[in-house]
């Protein structure tokens, strides 16, 4: 996650209690403190580390009394401490483009239609699945997520649907469906740039009908043959404010204001794409990530999308569809869920095939731009293009075993492949990475996420006994390896308690800049700067079916990984700049391999060893 300005705080949210969960707590300052000098340790050299073990100790006596007792009475004062400001700081006071490192993309299975019939029956297919899925979660007839015993807040579900980012100068603004108090009845489909609304129920709230759906589609098909010439949806992956002075333009004709309105309050968008072929020396697969990621480039279908939605379907024309999905207001999980409900619905053909068409006639939401709107248009193509070019993504599907193997061998299989993330890195460049891996607070009222920060001293020392030359003795690894793997576990599960760190730091940070309080030197500090350059940035998004997500690296010189570790396949999205030459997804992927059949190797010689003993 990137973190943004600190300005205009809380400006722009519309929280609510969603639940009878506990509240935040606010950490424990001292668990806070141990744990960034073990994440410093492992970065630094022993002359640094004395250095930060120094600027710890001034914190501890000049800043963190009044810091913590500052966060103290907010964590009292309000449902969740941490979330107004997170979803300002991490989203919507961000001033950079929605696609790529924001906004996810997630792919589907791939399903069985190659023509232009198929695609529309897919799209009314996957449109009707969802609209059902938007009647469970605004009627709380969603079964609840869980966290072993614990129960998880659910009020990210209601977000997903109606649910718009809106640009603003400085800080943007959400839009919850959730909010309107009008029923919300329709989508948004984009063909070639044009944007019709299209309806999905009828007055009674019940879904309308493949057919009637269908029909609206092929209405759709016959008036977009031709692309639009200024299709303004590609400045949503624009700067912010650039989109910003746009929008706000166009809203002051009322014809325009009326057919943004439109969008803003569609349950989600549709794209129906053009076909669109890999790159060289990448899959169908690679591809498919690409174009639920950023379109493609405005040759292929990013001139065929509104960024700024929660939900866009991605339908394509060969049976590869996803989805892209803005952050702001929902992580990964949910998104899964609904993923998987769309799949699971496909799959048993539960669809109410005929009905009555439509009750209102699919409506053409024609936007009107001027000539310095055209050309921001045409810029906003071309950074998009050169974004596209240079994003590397692959869909890369490990195979030999699955997340049974760590099982079998009693160890997490979340914590082994972290543990193989640091490894591959350090092969490839001869470094220790600050990674981030997101963890749920969502045992906690409003709850958010937590960064599993890896590595720990724990991990350095596996990851350095793993490539030491001469070779460290293989029962000496294997001892490093399940001390580094437990400890990333107890970690994960504090993250998930609301003991993590960075969060914790991060609240001191924007508790002195609100209260006009000197910043404490440890936020000005070089460890500090370094562990905040997320080398890998990583999330687990597990499903049932075969779901993947993928997102960008958070700067050049990074890595995103997203990963869905199935019982006997490990399946990864990897992503990294081109422009940046010493990272490659596919370098990268081939020695993810490595570390993961090394590990097992290790283990395997290990167990067989004392075995004998």
């Amino acid at each position: 996650m990137k973190q943004g300005p600190t300005a205009a705080l809380g400006s722009h949210v519309a929280i609510r209690q969603t639940s009878d969960l506990p509240k935040l707590p606010a950490p424990q300052a001292g668990k806070t403190l141990k744990h960034f000098l073990d994440f410093a340790e492992a970065l630094q050299s022993k002359k640094e580390f004395e250095e930060t073990k120094k600027i710890v100790n001034e914190f501890v006596v000049k800043d963190l009394p009044k810091l913590q007792d500052l966060l103290q009475k907010r964590a009292e004062a309000l449902p969740n401490w941490l979330t107004p400001w997170w979803l300002n700081i991490a989203y919507l006071a961000a001033r950079t483009p929605l696609p790529v490192v924001t906004s996810p993309g997630v792919v589907f299975p791939k399903f069985d239609f190659s023509t232009q019939e198929g695609q529309l029956e897919y799209a009314a297919k996957i449109s009707q699945s969802a609209v059902k899925f938007y009647l469970l979660a605004k009627n709380d007839q969603l079964k609840p997520d869980m966290a072993g015993k614990s129960p998880l807040d659910m009020a990210q579900y209601k977000f997903l649907f109606g649910t718009t980012r809106v640009p603003k100068i400085g800080v943007d603004e959400i839009k919850y469906g959730c909010d309107y108090k009008e029923p919300l009845q329709h989508i948004v489909v984009i063909r070639n740039g044009h944007l019709f609304r299209v309806q999905v129920l009828d007055n009674n709230e019940q879904p309308l009908s493949i057919s009637a759906i269908t029909q609206q589609l092929q209405k759709v098909v016959s008036e977009s043959e031709t692309p639009n010439p200024h299709p303004v949806g590609i400045v949503s992956s624009d700067l912010r404010d650039k989109w910003a002075n746009v929008y706000t333009t166009l809203k002051k004709d009322i014809n325009n204001l009326q057919s943004i309105e439109t969008v803003e309050k569609a349950l989600f968008v549709v794209c129906l794409d053009k076909a669109s072929e890999p790159p060289v020396g990448y899959t169908e697969k690679d591809e498919q990530s690409r174009q639920a990621l950023h379109g493609g480039g405005s040759k292929s279908n990013s001139l065929n999308r509104w960024f700024d939605k929660t939900i866009q379907f991605v339908i394509g024309t060969n049976g590869y569809t996803g989805m892209t999905y803005e952050h702001t207001p929902a992580e990964g999980p949910p998104v899964g869920a609904l993923m998987d409900y769309i799949c699971d619905q496909i799959t048993g053909n539960a669809f109410v095939v005929d009905g009555p068409s439509a009750s209102t006639n699919v409506s053409r939401l024609d936007i009107s731009t001027n000539e310095e709107i055209n050309k921001k248009i045409e810029k906003s193509a071309k950074t998009m293009d050169n974004v596209a070019a240079d994003l590397d993504i692959v869909a890369h599907t490990f195979k030999p075993y699955g997340k049974n193997f760590p099982k079998s061998a009693k160890i997490s299989p979340d914590s082994f492949i972290q543990m193989a993330f640091l490894l591959a890195f350090y092969r490839i460049h001869s470094s220790l990475p600050p990674t981030y891996e997101t963890a749920t607070l969502r045992k906690f009222t409003e709850g958010r996420t937590e960064n599993i920060r890896s590595p720990n001293t724990a991990a350095a020392t596996f990851v350095k006994k793993m490539v030491s030359r001469p070779p460290t003795p293989v029962s000496e690894i294997y001892e490093a390896l399940v001390h580094a793997t437990n400890n990333h576990k107890k970690y994960t599960v504090d993250c998930m308690n609301a003991a993590g760190m960075d969060r914790h730091l991060l609240a001191w940070k924007l508790i002195a800049v609100e209260n006009n309080l000197p910043t404490p030197e440890i936020f000005g500090s070089n460890i500090y700067q370094q562990l905040n350059h997320f080398q890998v940035s990583s999330s687990q998004v597990p499903t049932r079916n075969f779901i993947q997500m993928c997102f960008g690296p958070s700067a050049l010189d990074c890595y995103g990984i997203c990963y869905n570790p199935q019982e006997t396949e490990l399946h990864f999205m990897i992503s990294t700049f081109k422009s940046y030459g010493s990272t490659s997804s596919k370098k990268f992927a081939k020695e993810l391999n490595k570390a993961l059949i090394d590990m097992k190797s290790v283990i395997h010689k290990a167990t067989k060893e004392n075995s004998k003993l």
